[in-house]
């Protein structure tokens, strides 16, 4: 989807841990030619738990529904509001030169190893345990800083 805004846009994004092992999931990203966690934009539409739902449906056919969100912290319910799960990280980070997102980064462990993107999304995807996650990050096929969460993440959940 195209940038919403001009100088900032919200995202969202999952580090997507496998049922059963220590590993994530990863896509190679088909305009960046890169390893990243599944996500994209927040439509203007949406909150951020619908943009979540909505990205890990179309770029791997988990529904949200089945999976397990890993909150950092316990929160308040409050009557008469939603009250939705709290992202494990926060960020900005440049798109480009002229362009920012705000990520709104969350954990969730998933309930199959099954994935299966919408047609026309990335269908490079695969399952990483830290070493292949390191390896691809030394091949400058992993930004830095996704190195540095995605080693955090199966740390702290695995």
């Amino acid at each position: 989807m195209p940038h919403i805004h001009d100088k900032y846009d919200f995202t969202v994004s999952a580090f997507i841990l496998h049922p059963n092992e220590a590993k994530l999931l990863l896509i190679n990203h088909r305009k960046l030619n890169i390893w990243l966690q599944p996500g994209g934009h927040v439509e203007l539409d949406q909150d951020p738990l619908q943009g979540l739902d909505h990205e890990l449906l179309e770029e791997t056919g988990l529904e949200l529904s089945k999976c397990q969100i890993i909150e950092p912290a316990k929160q308040p319910k409050v009557r008469g509001q939603k009250t939705l799960p709290l992202p494990f990280h926060f960020n900005v980070h440049d798109f480009n030169k002229k362009h920012k997102h705000i990520d709104l980064e969350y954990v969730i462990k998933s309930y199959t190893d099954k994935i299966k993107p919408e047609e026309g999304e990335s269908q490079e995807f695969g399952w990483f345990n830290v070493d292949e996650i390191e390896k691809l990050n030394k091949n400058k096929k992993l930004y830095d800083g996704t190195l540095d969460i995605c080693k955090w993440v199966l740390e702290k959940n695995v």
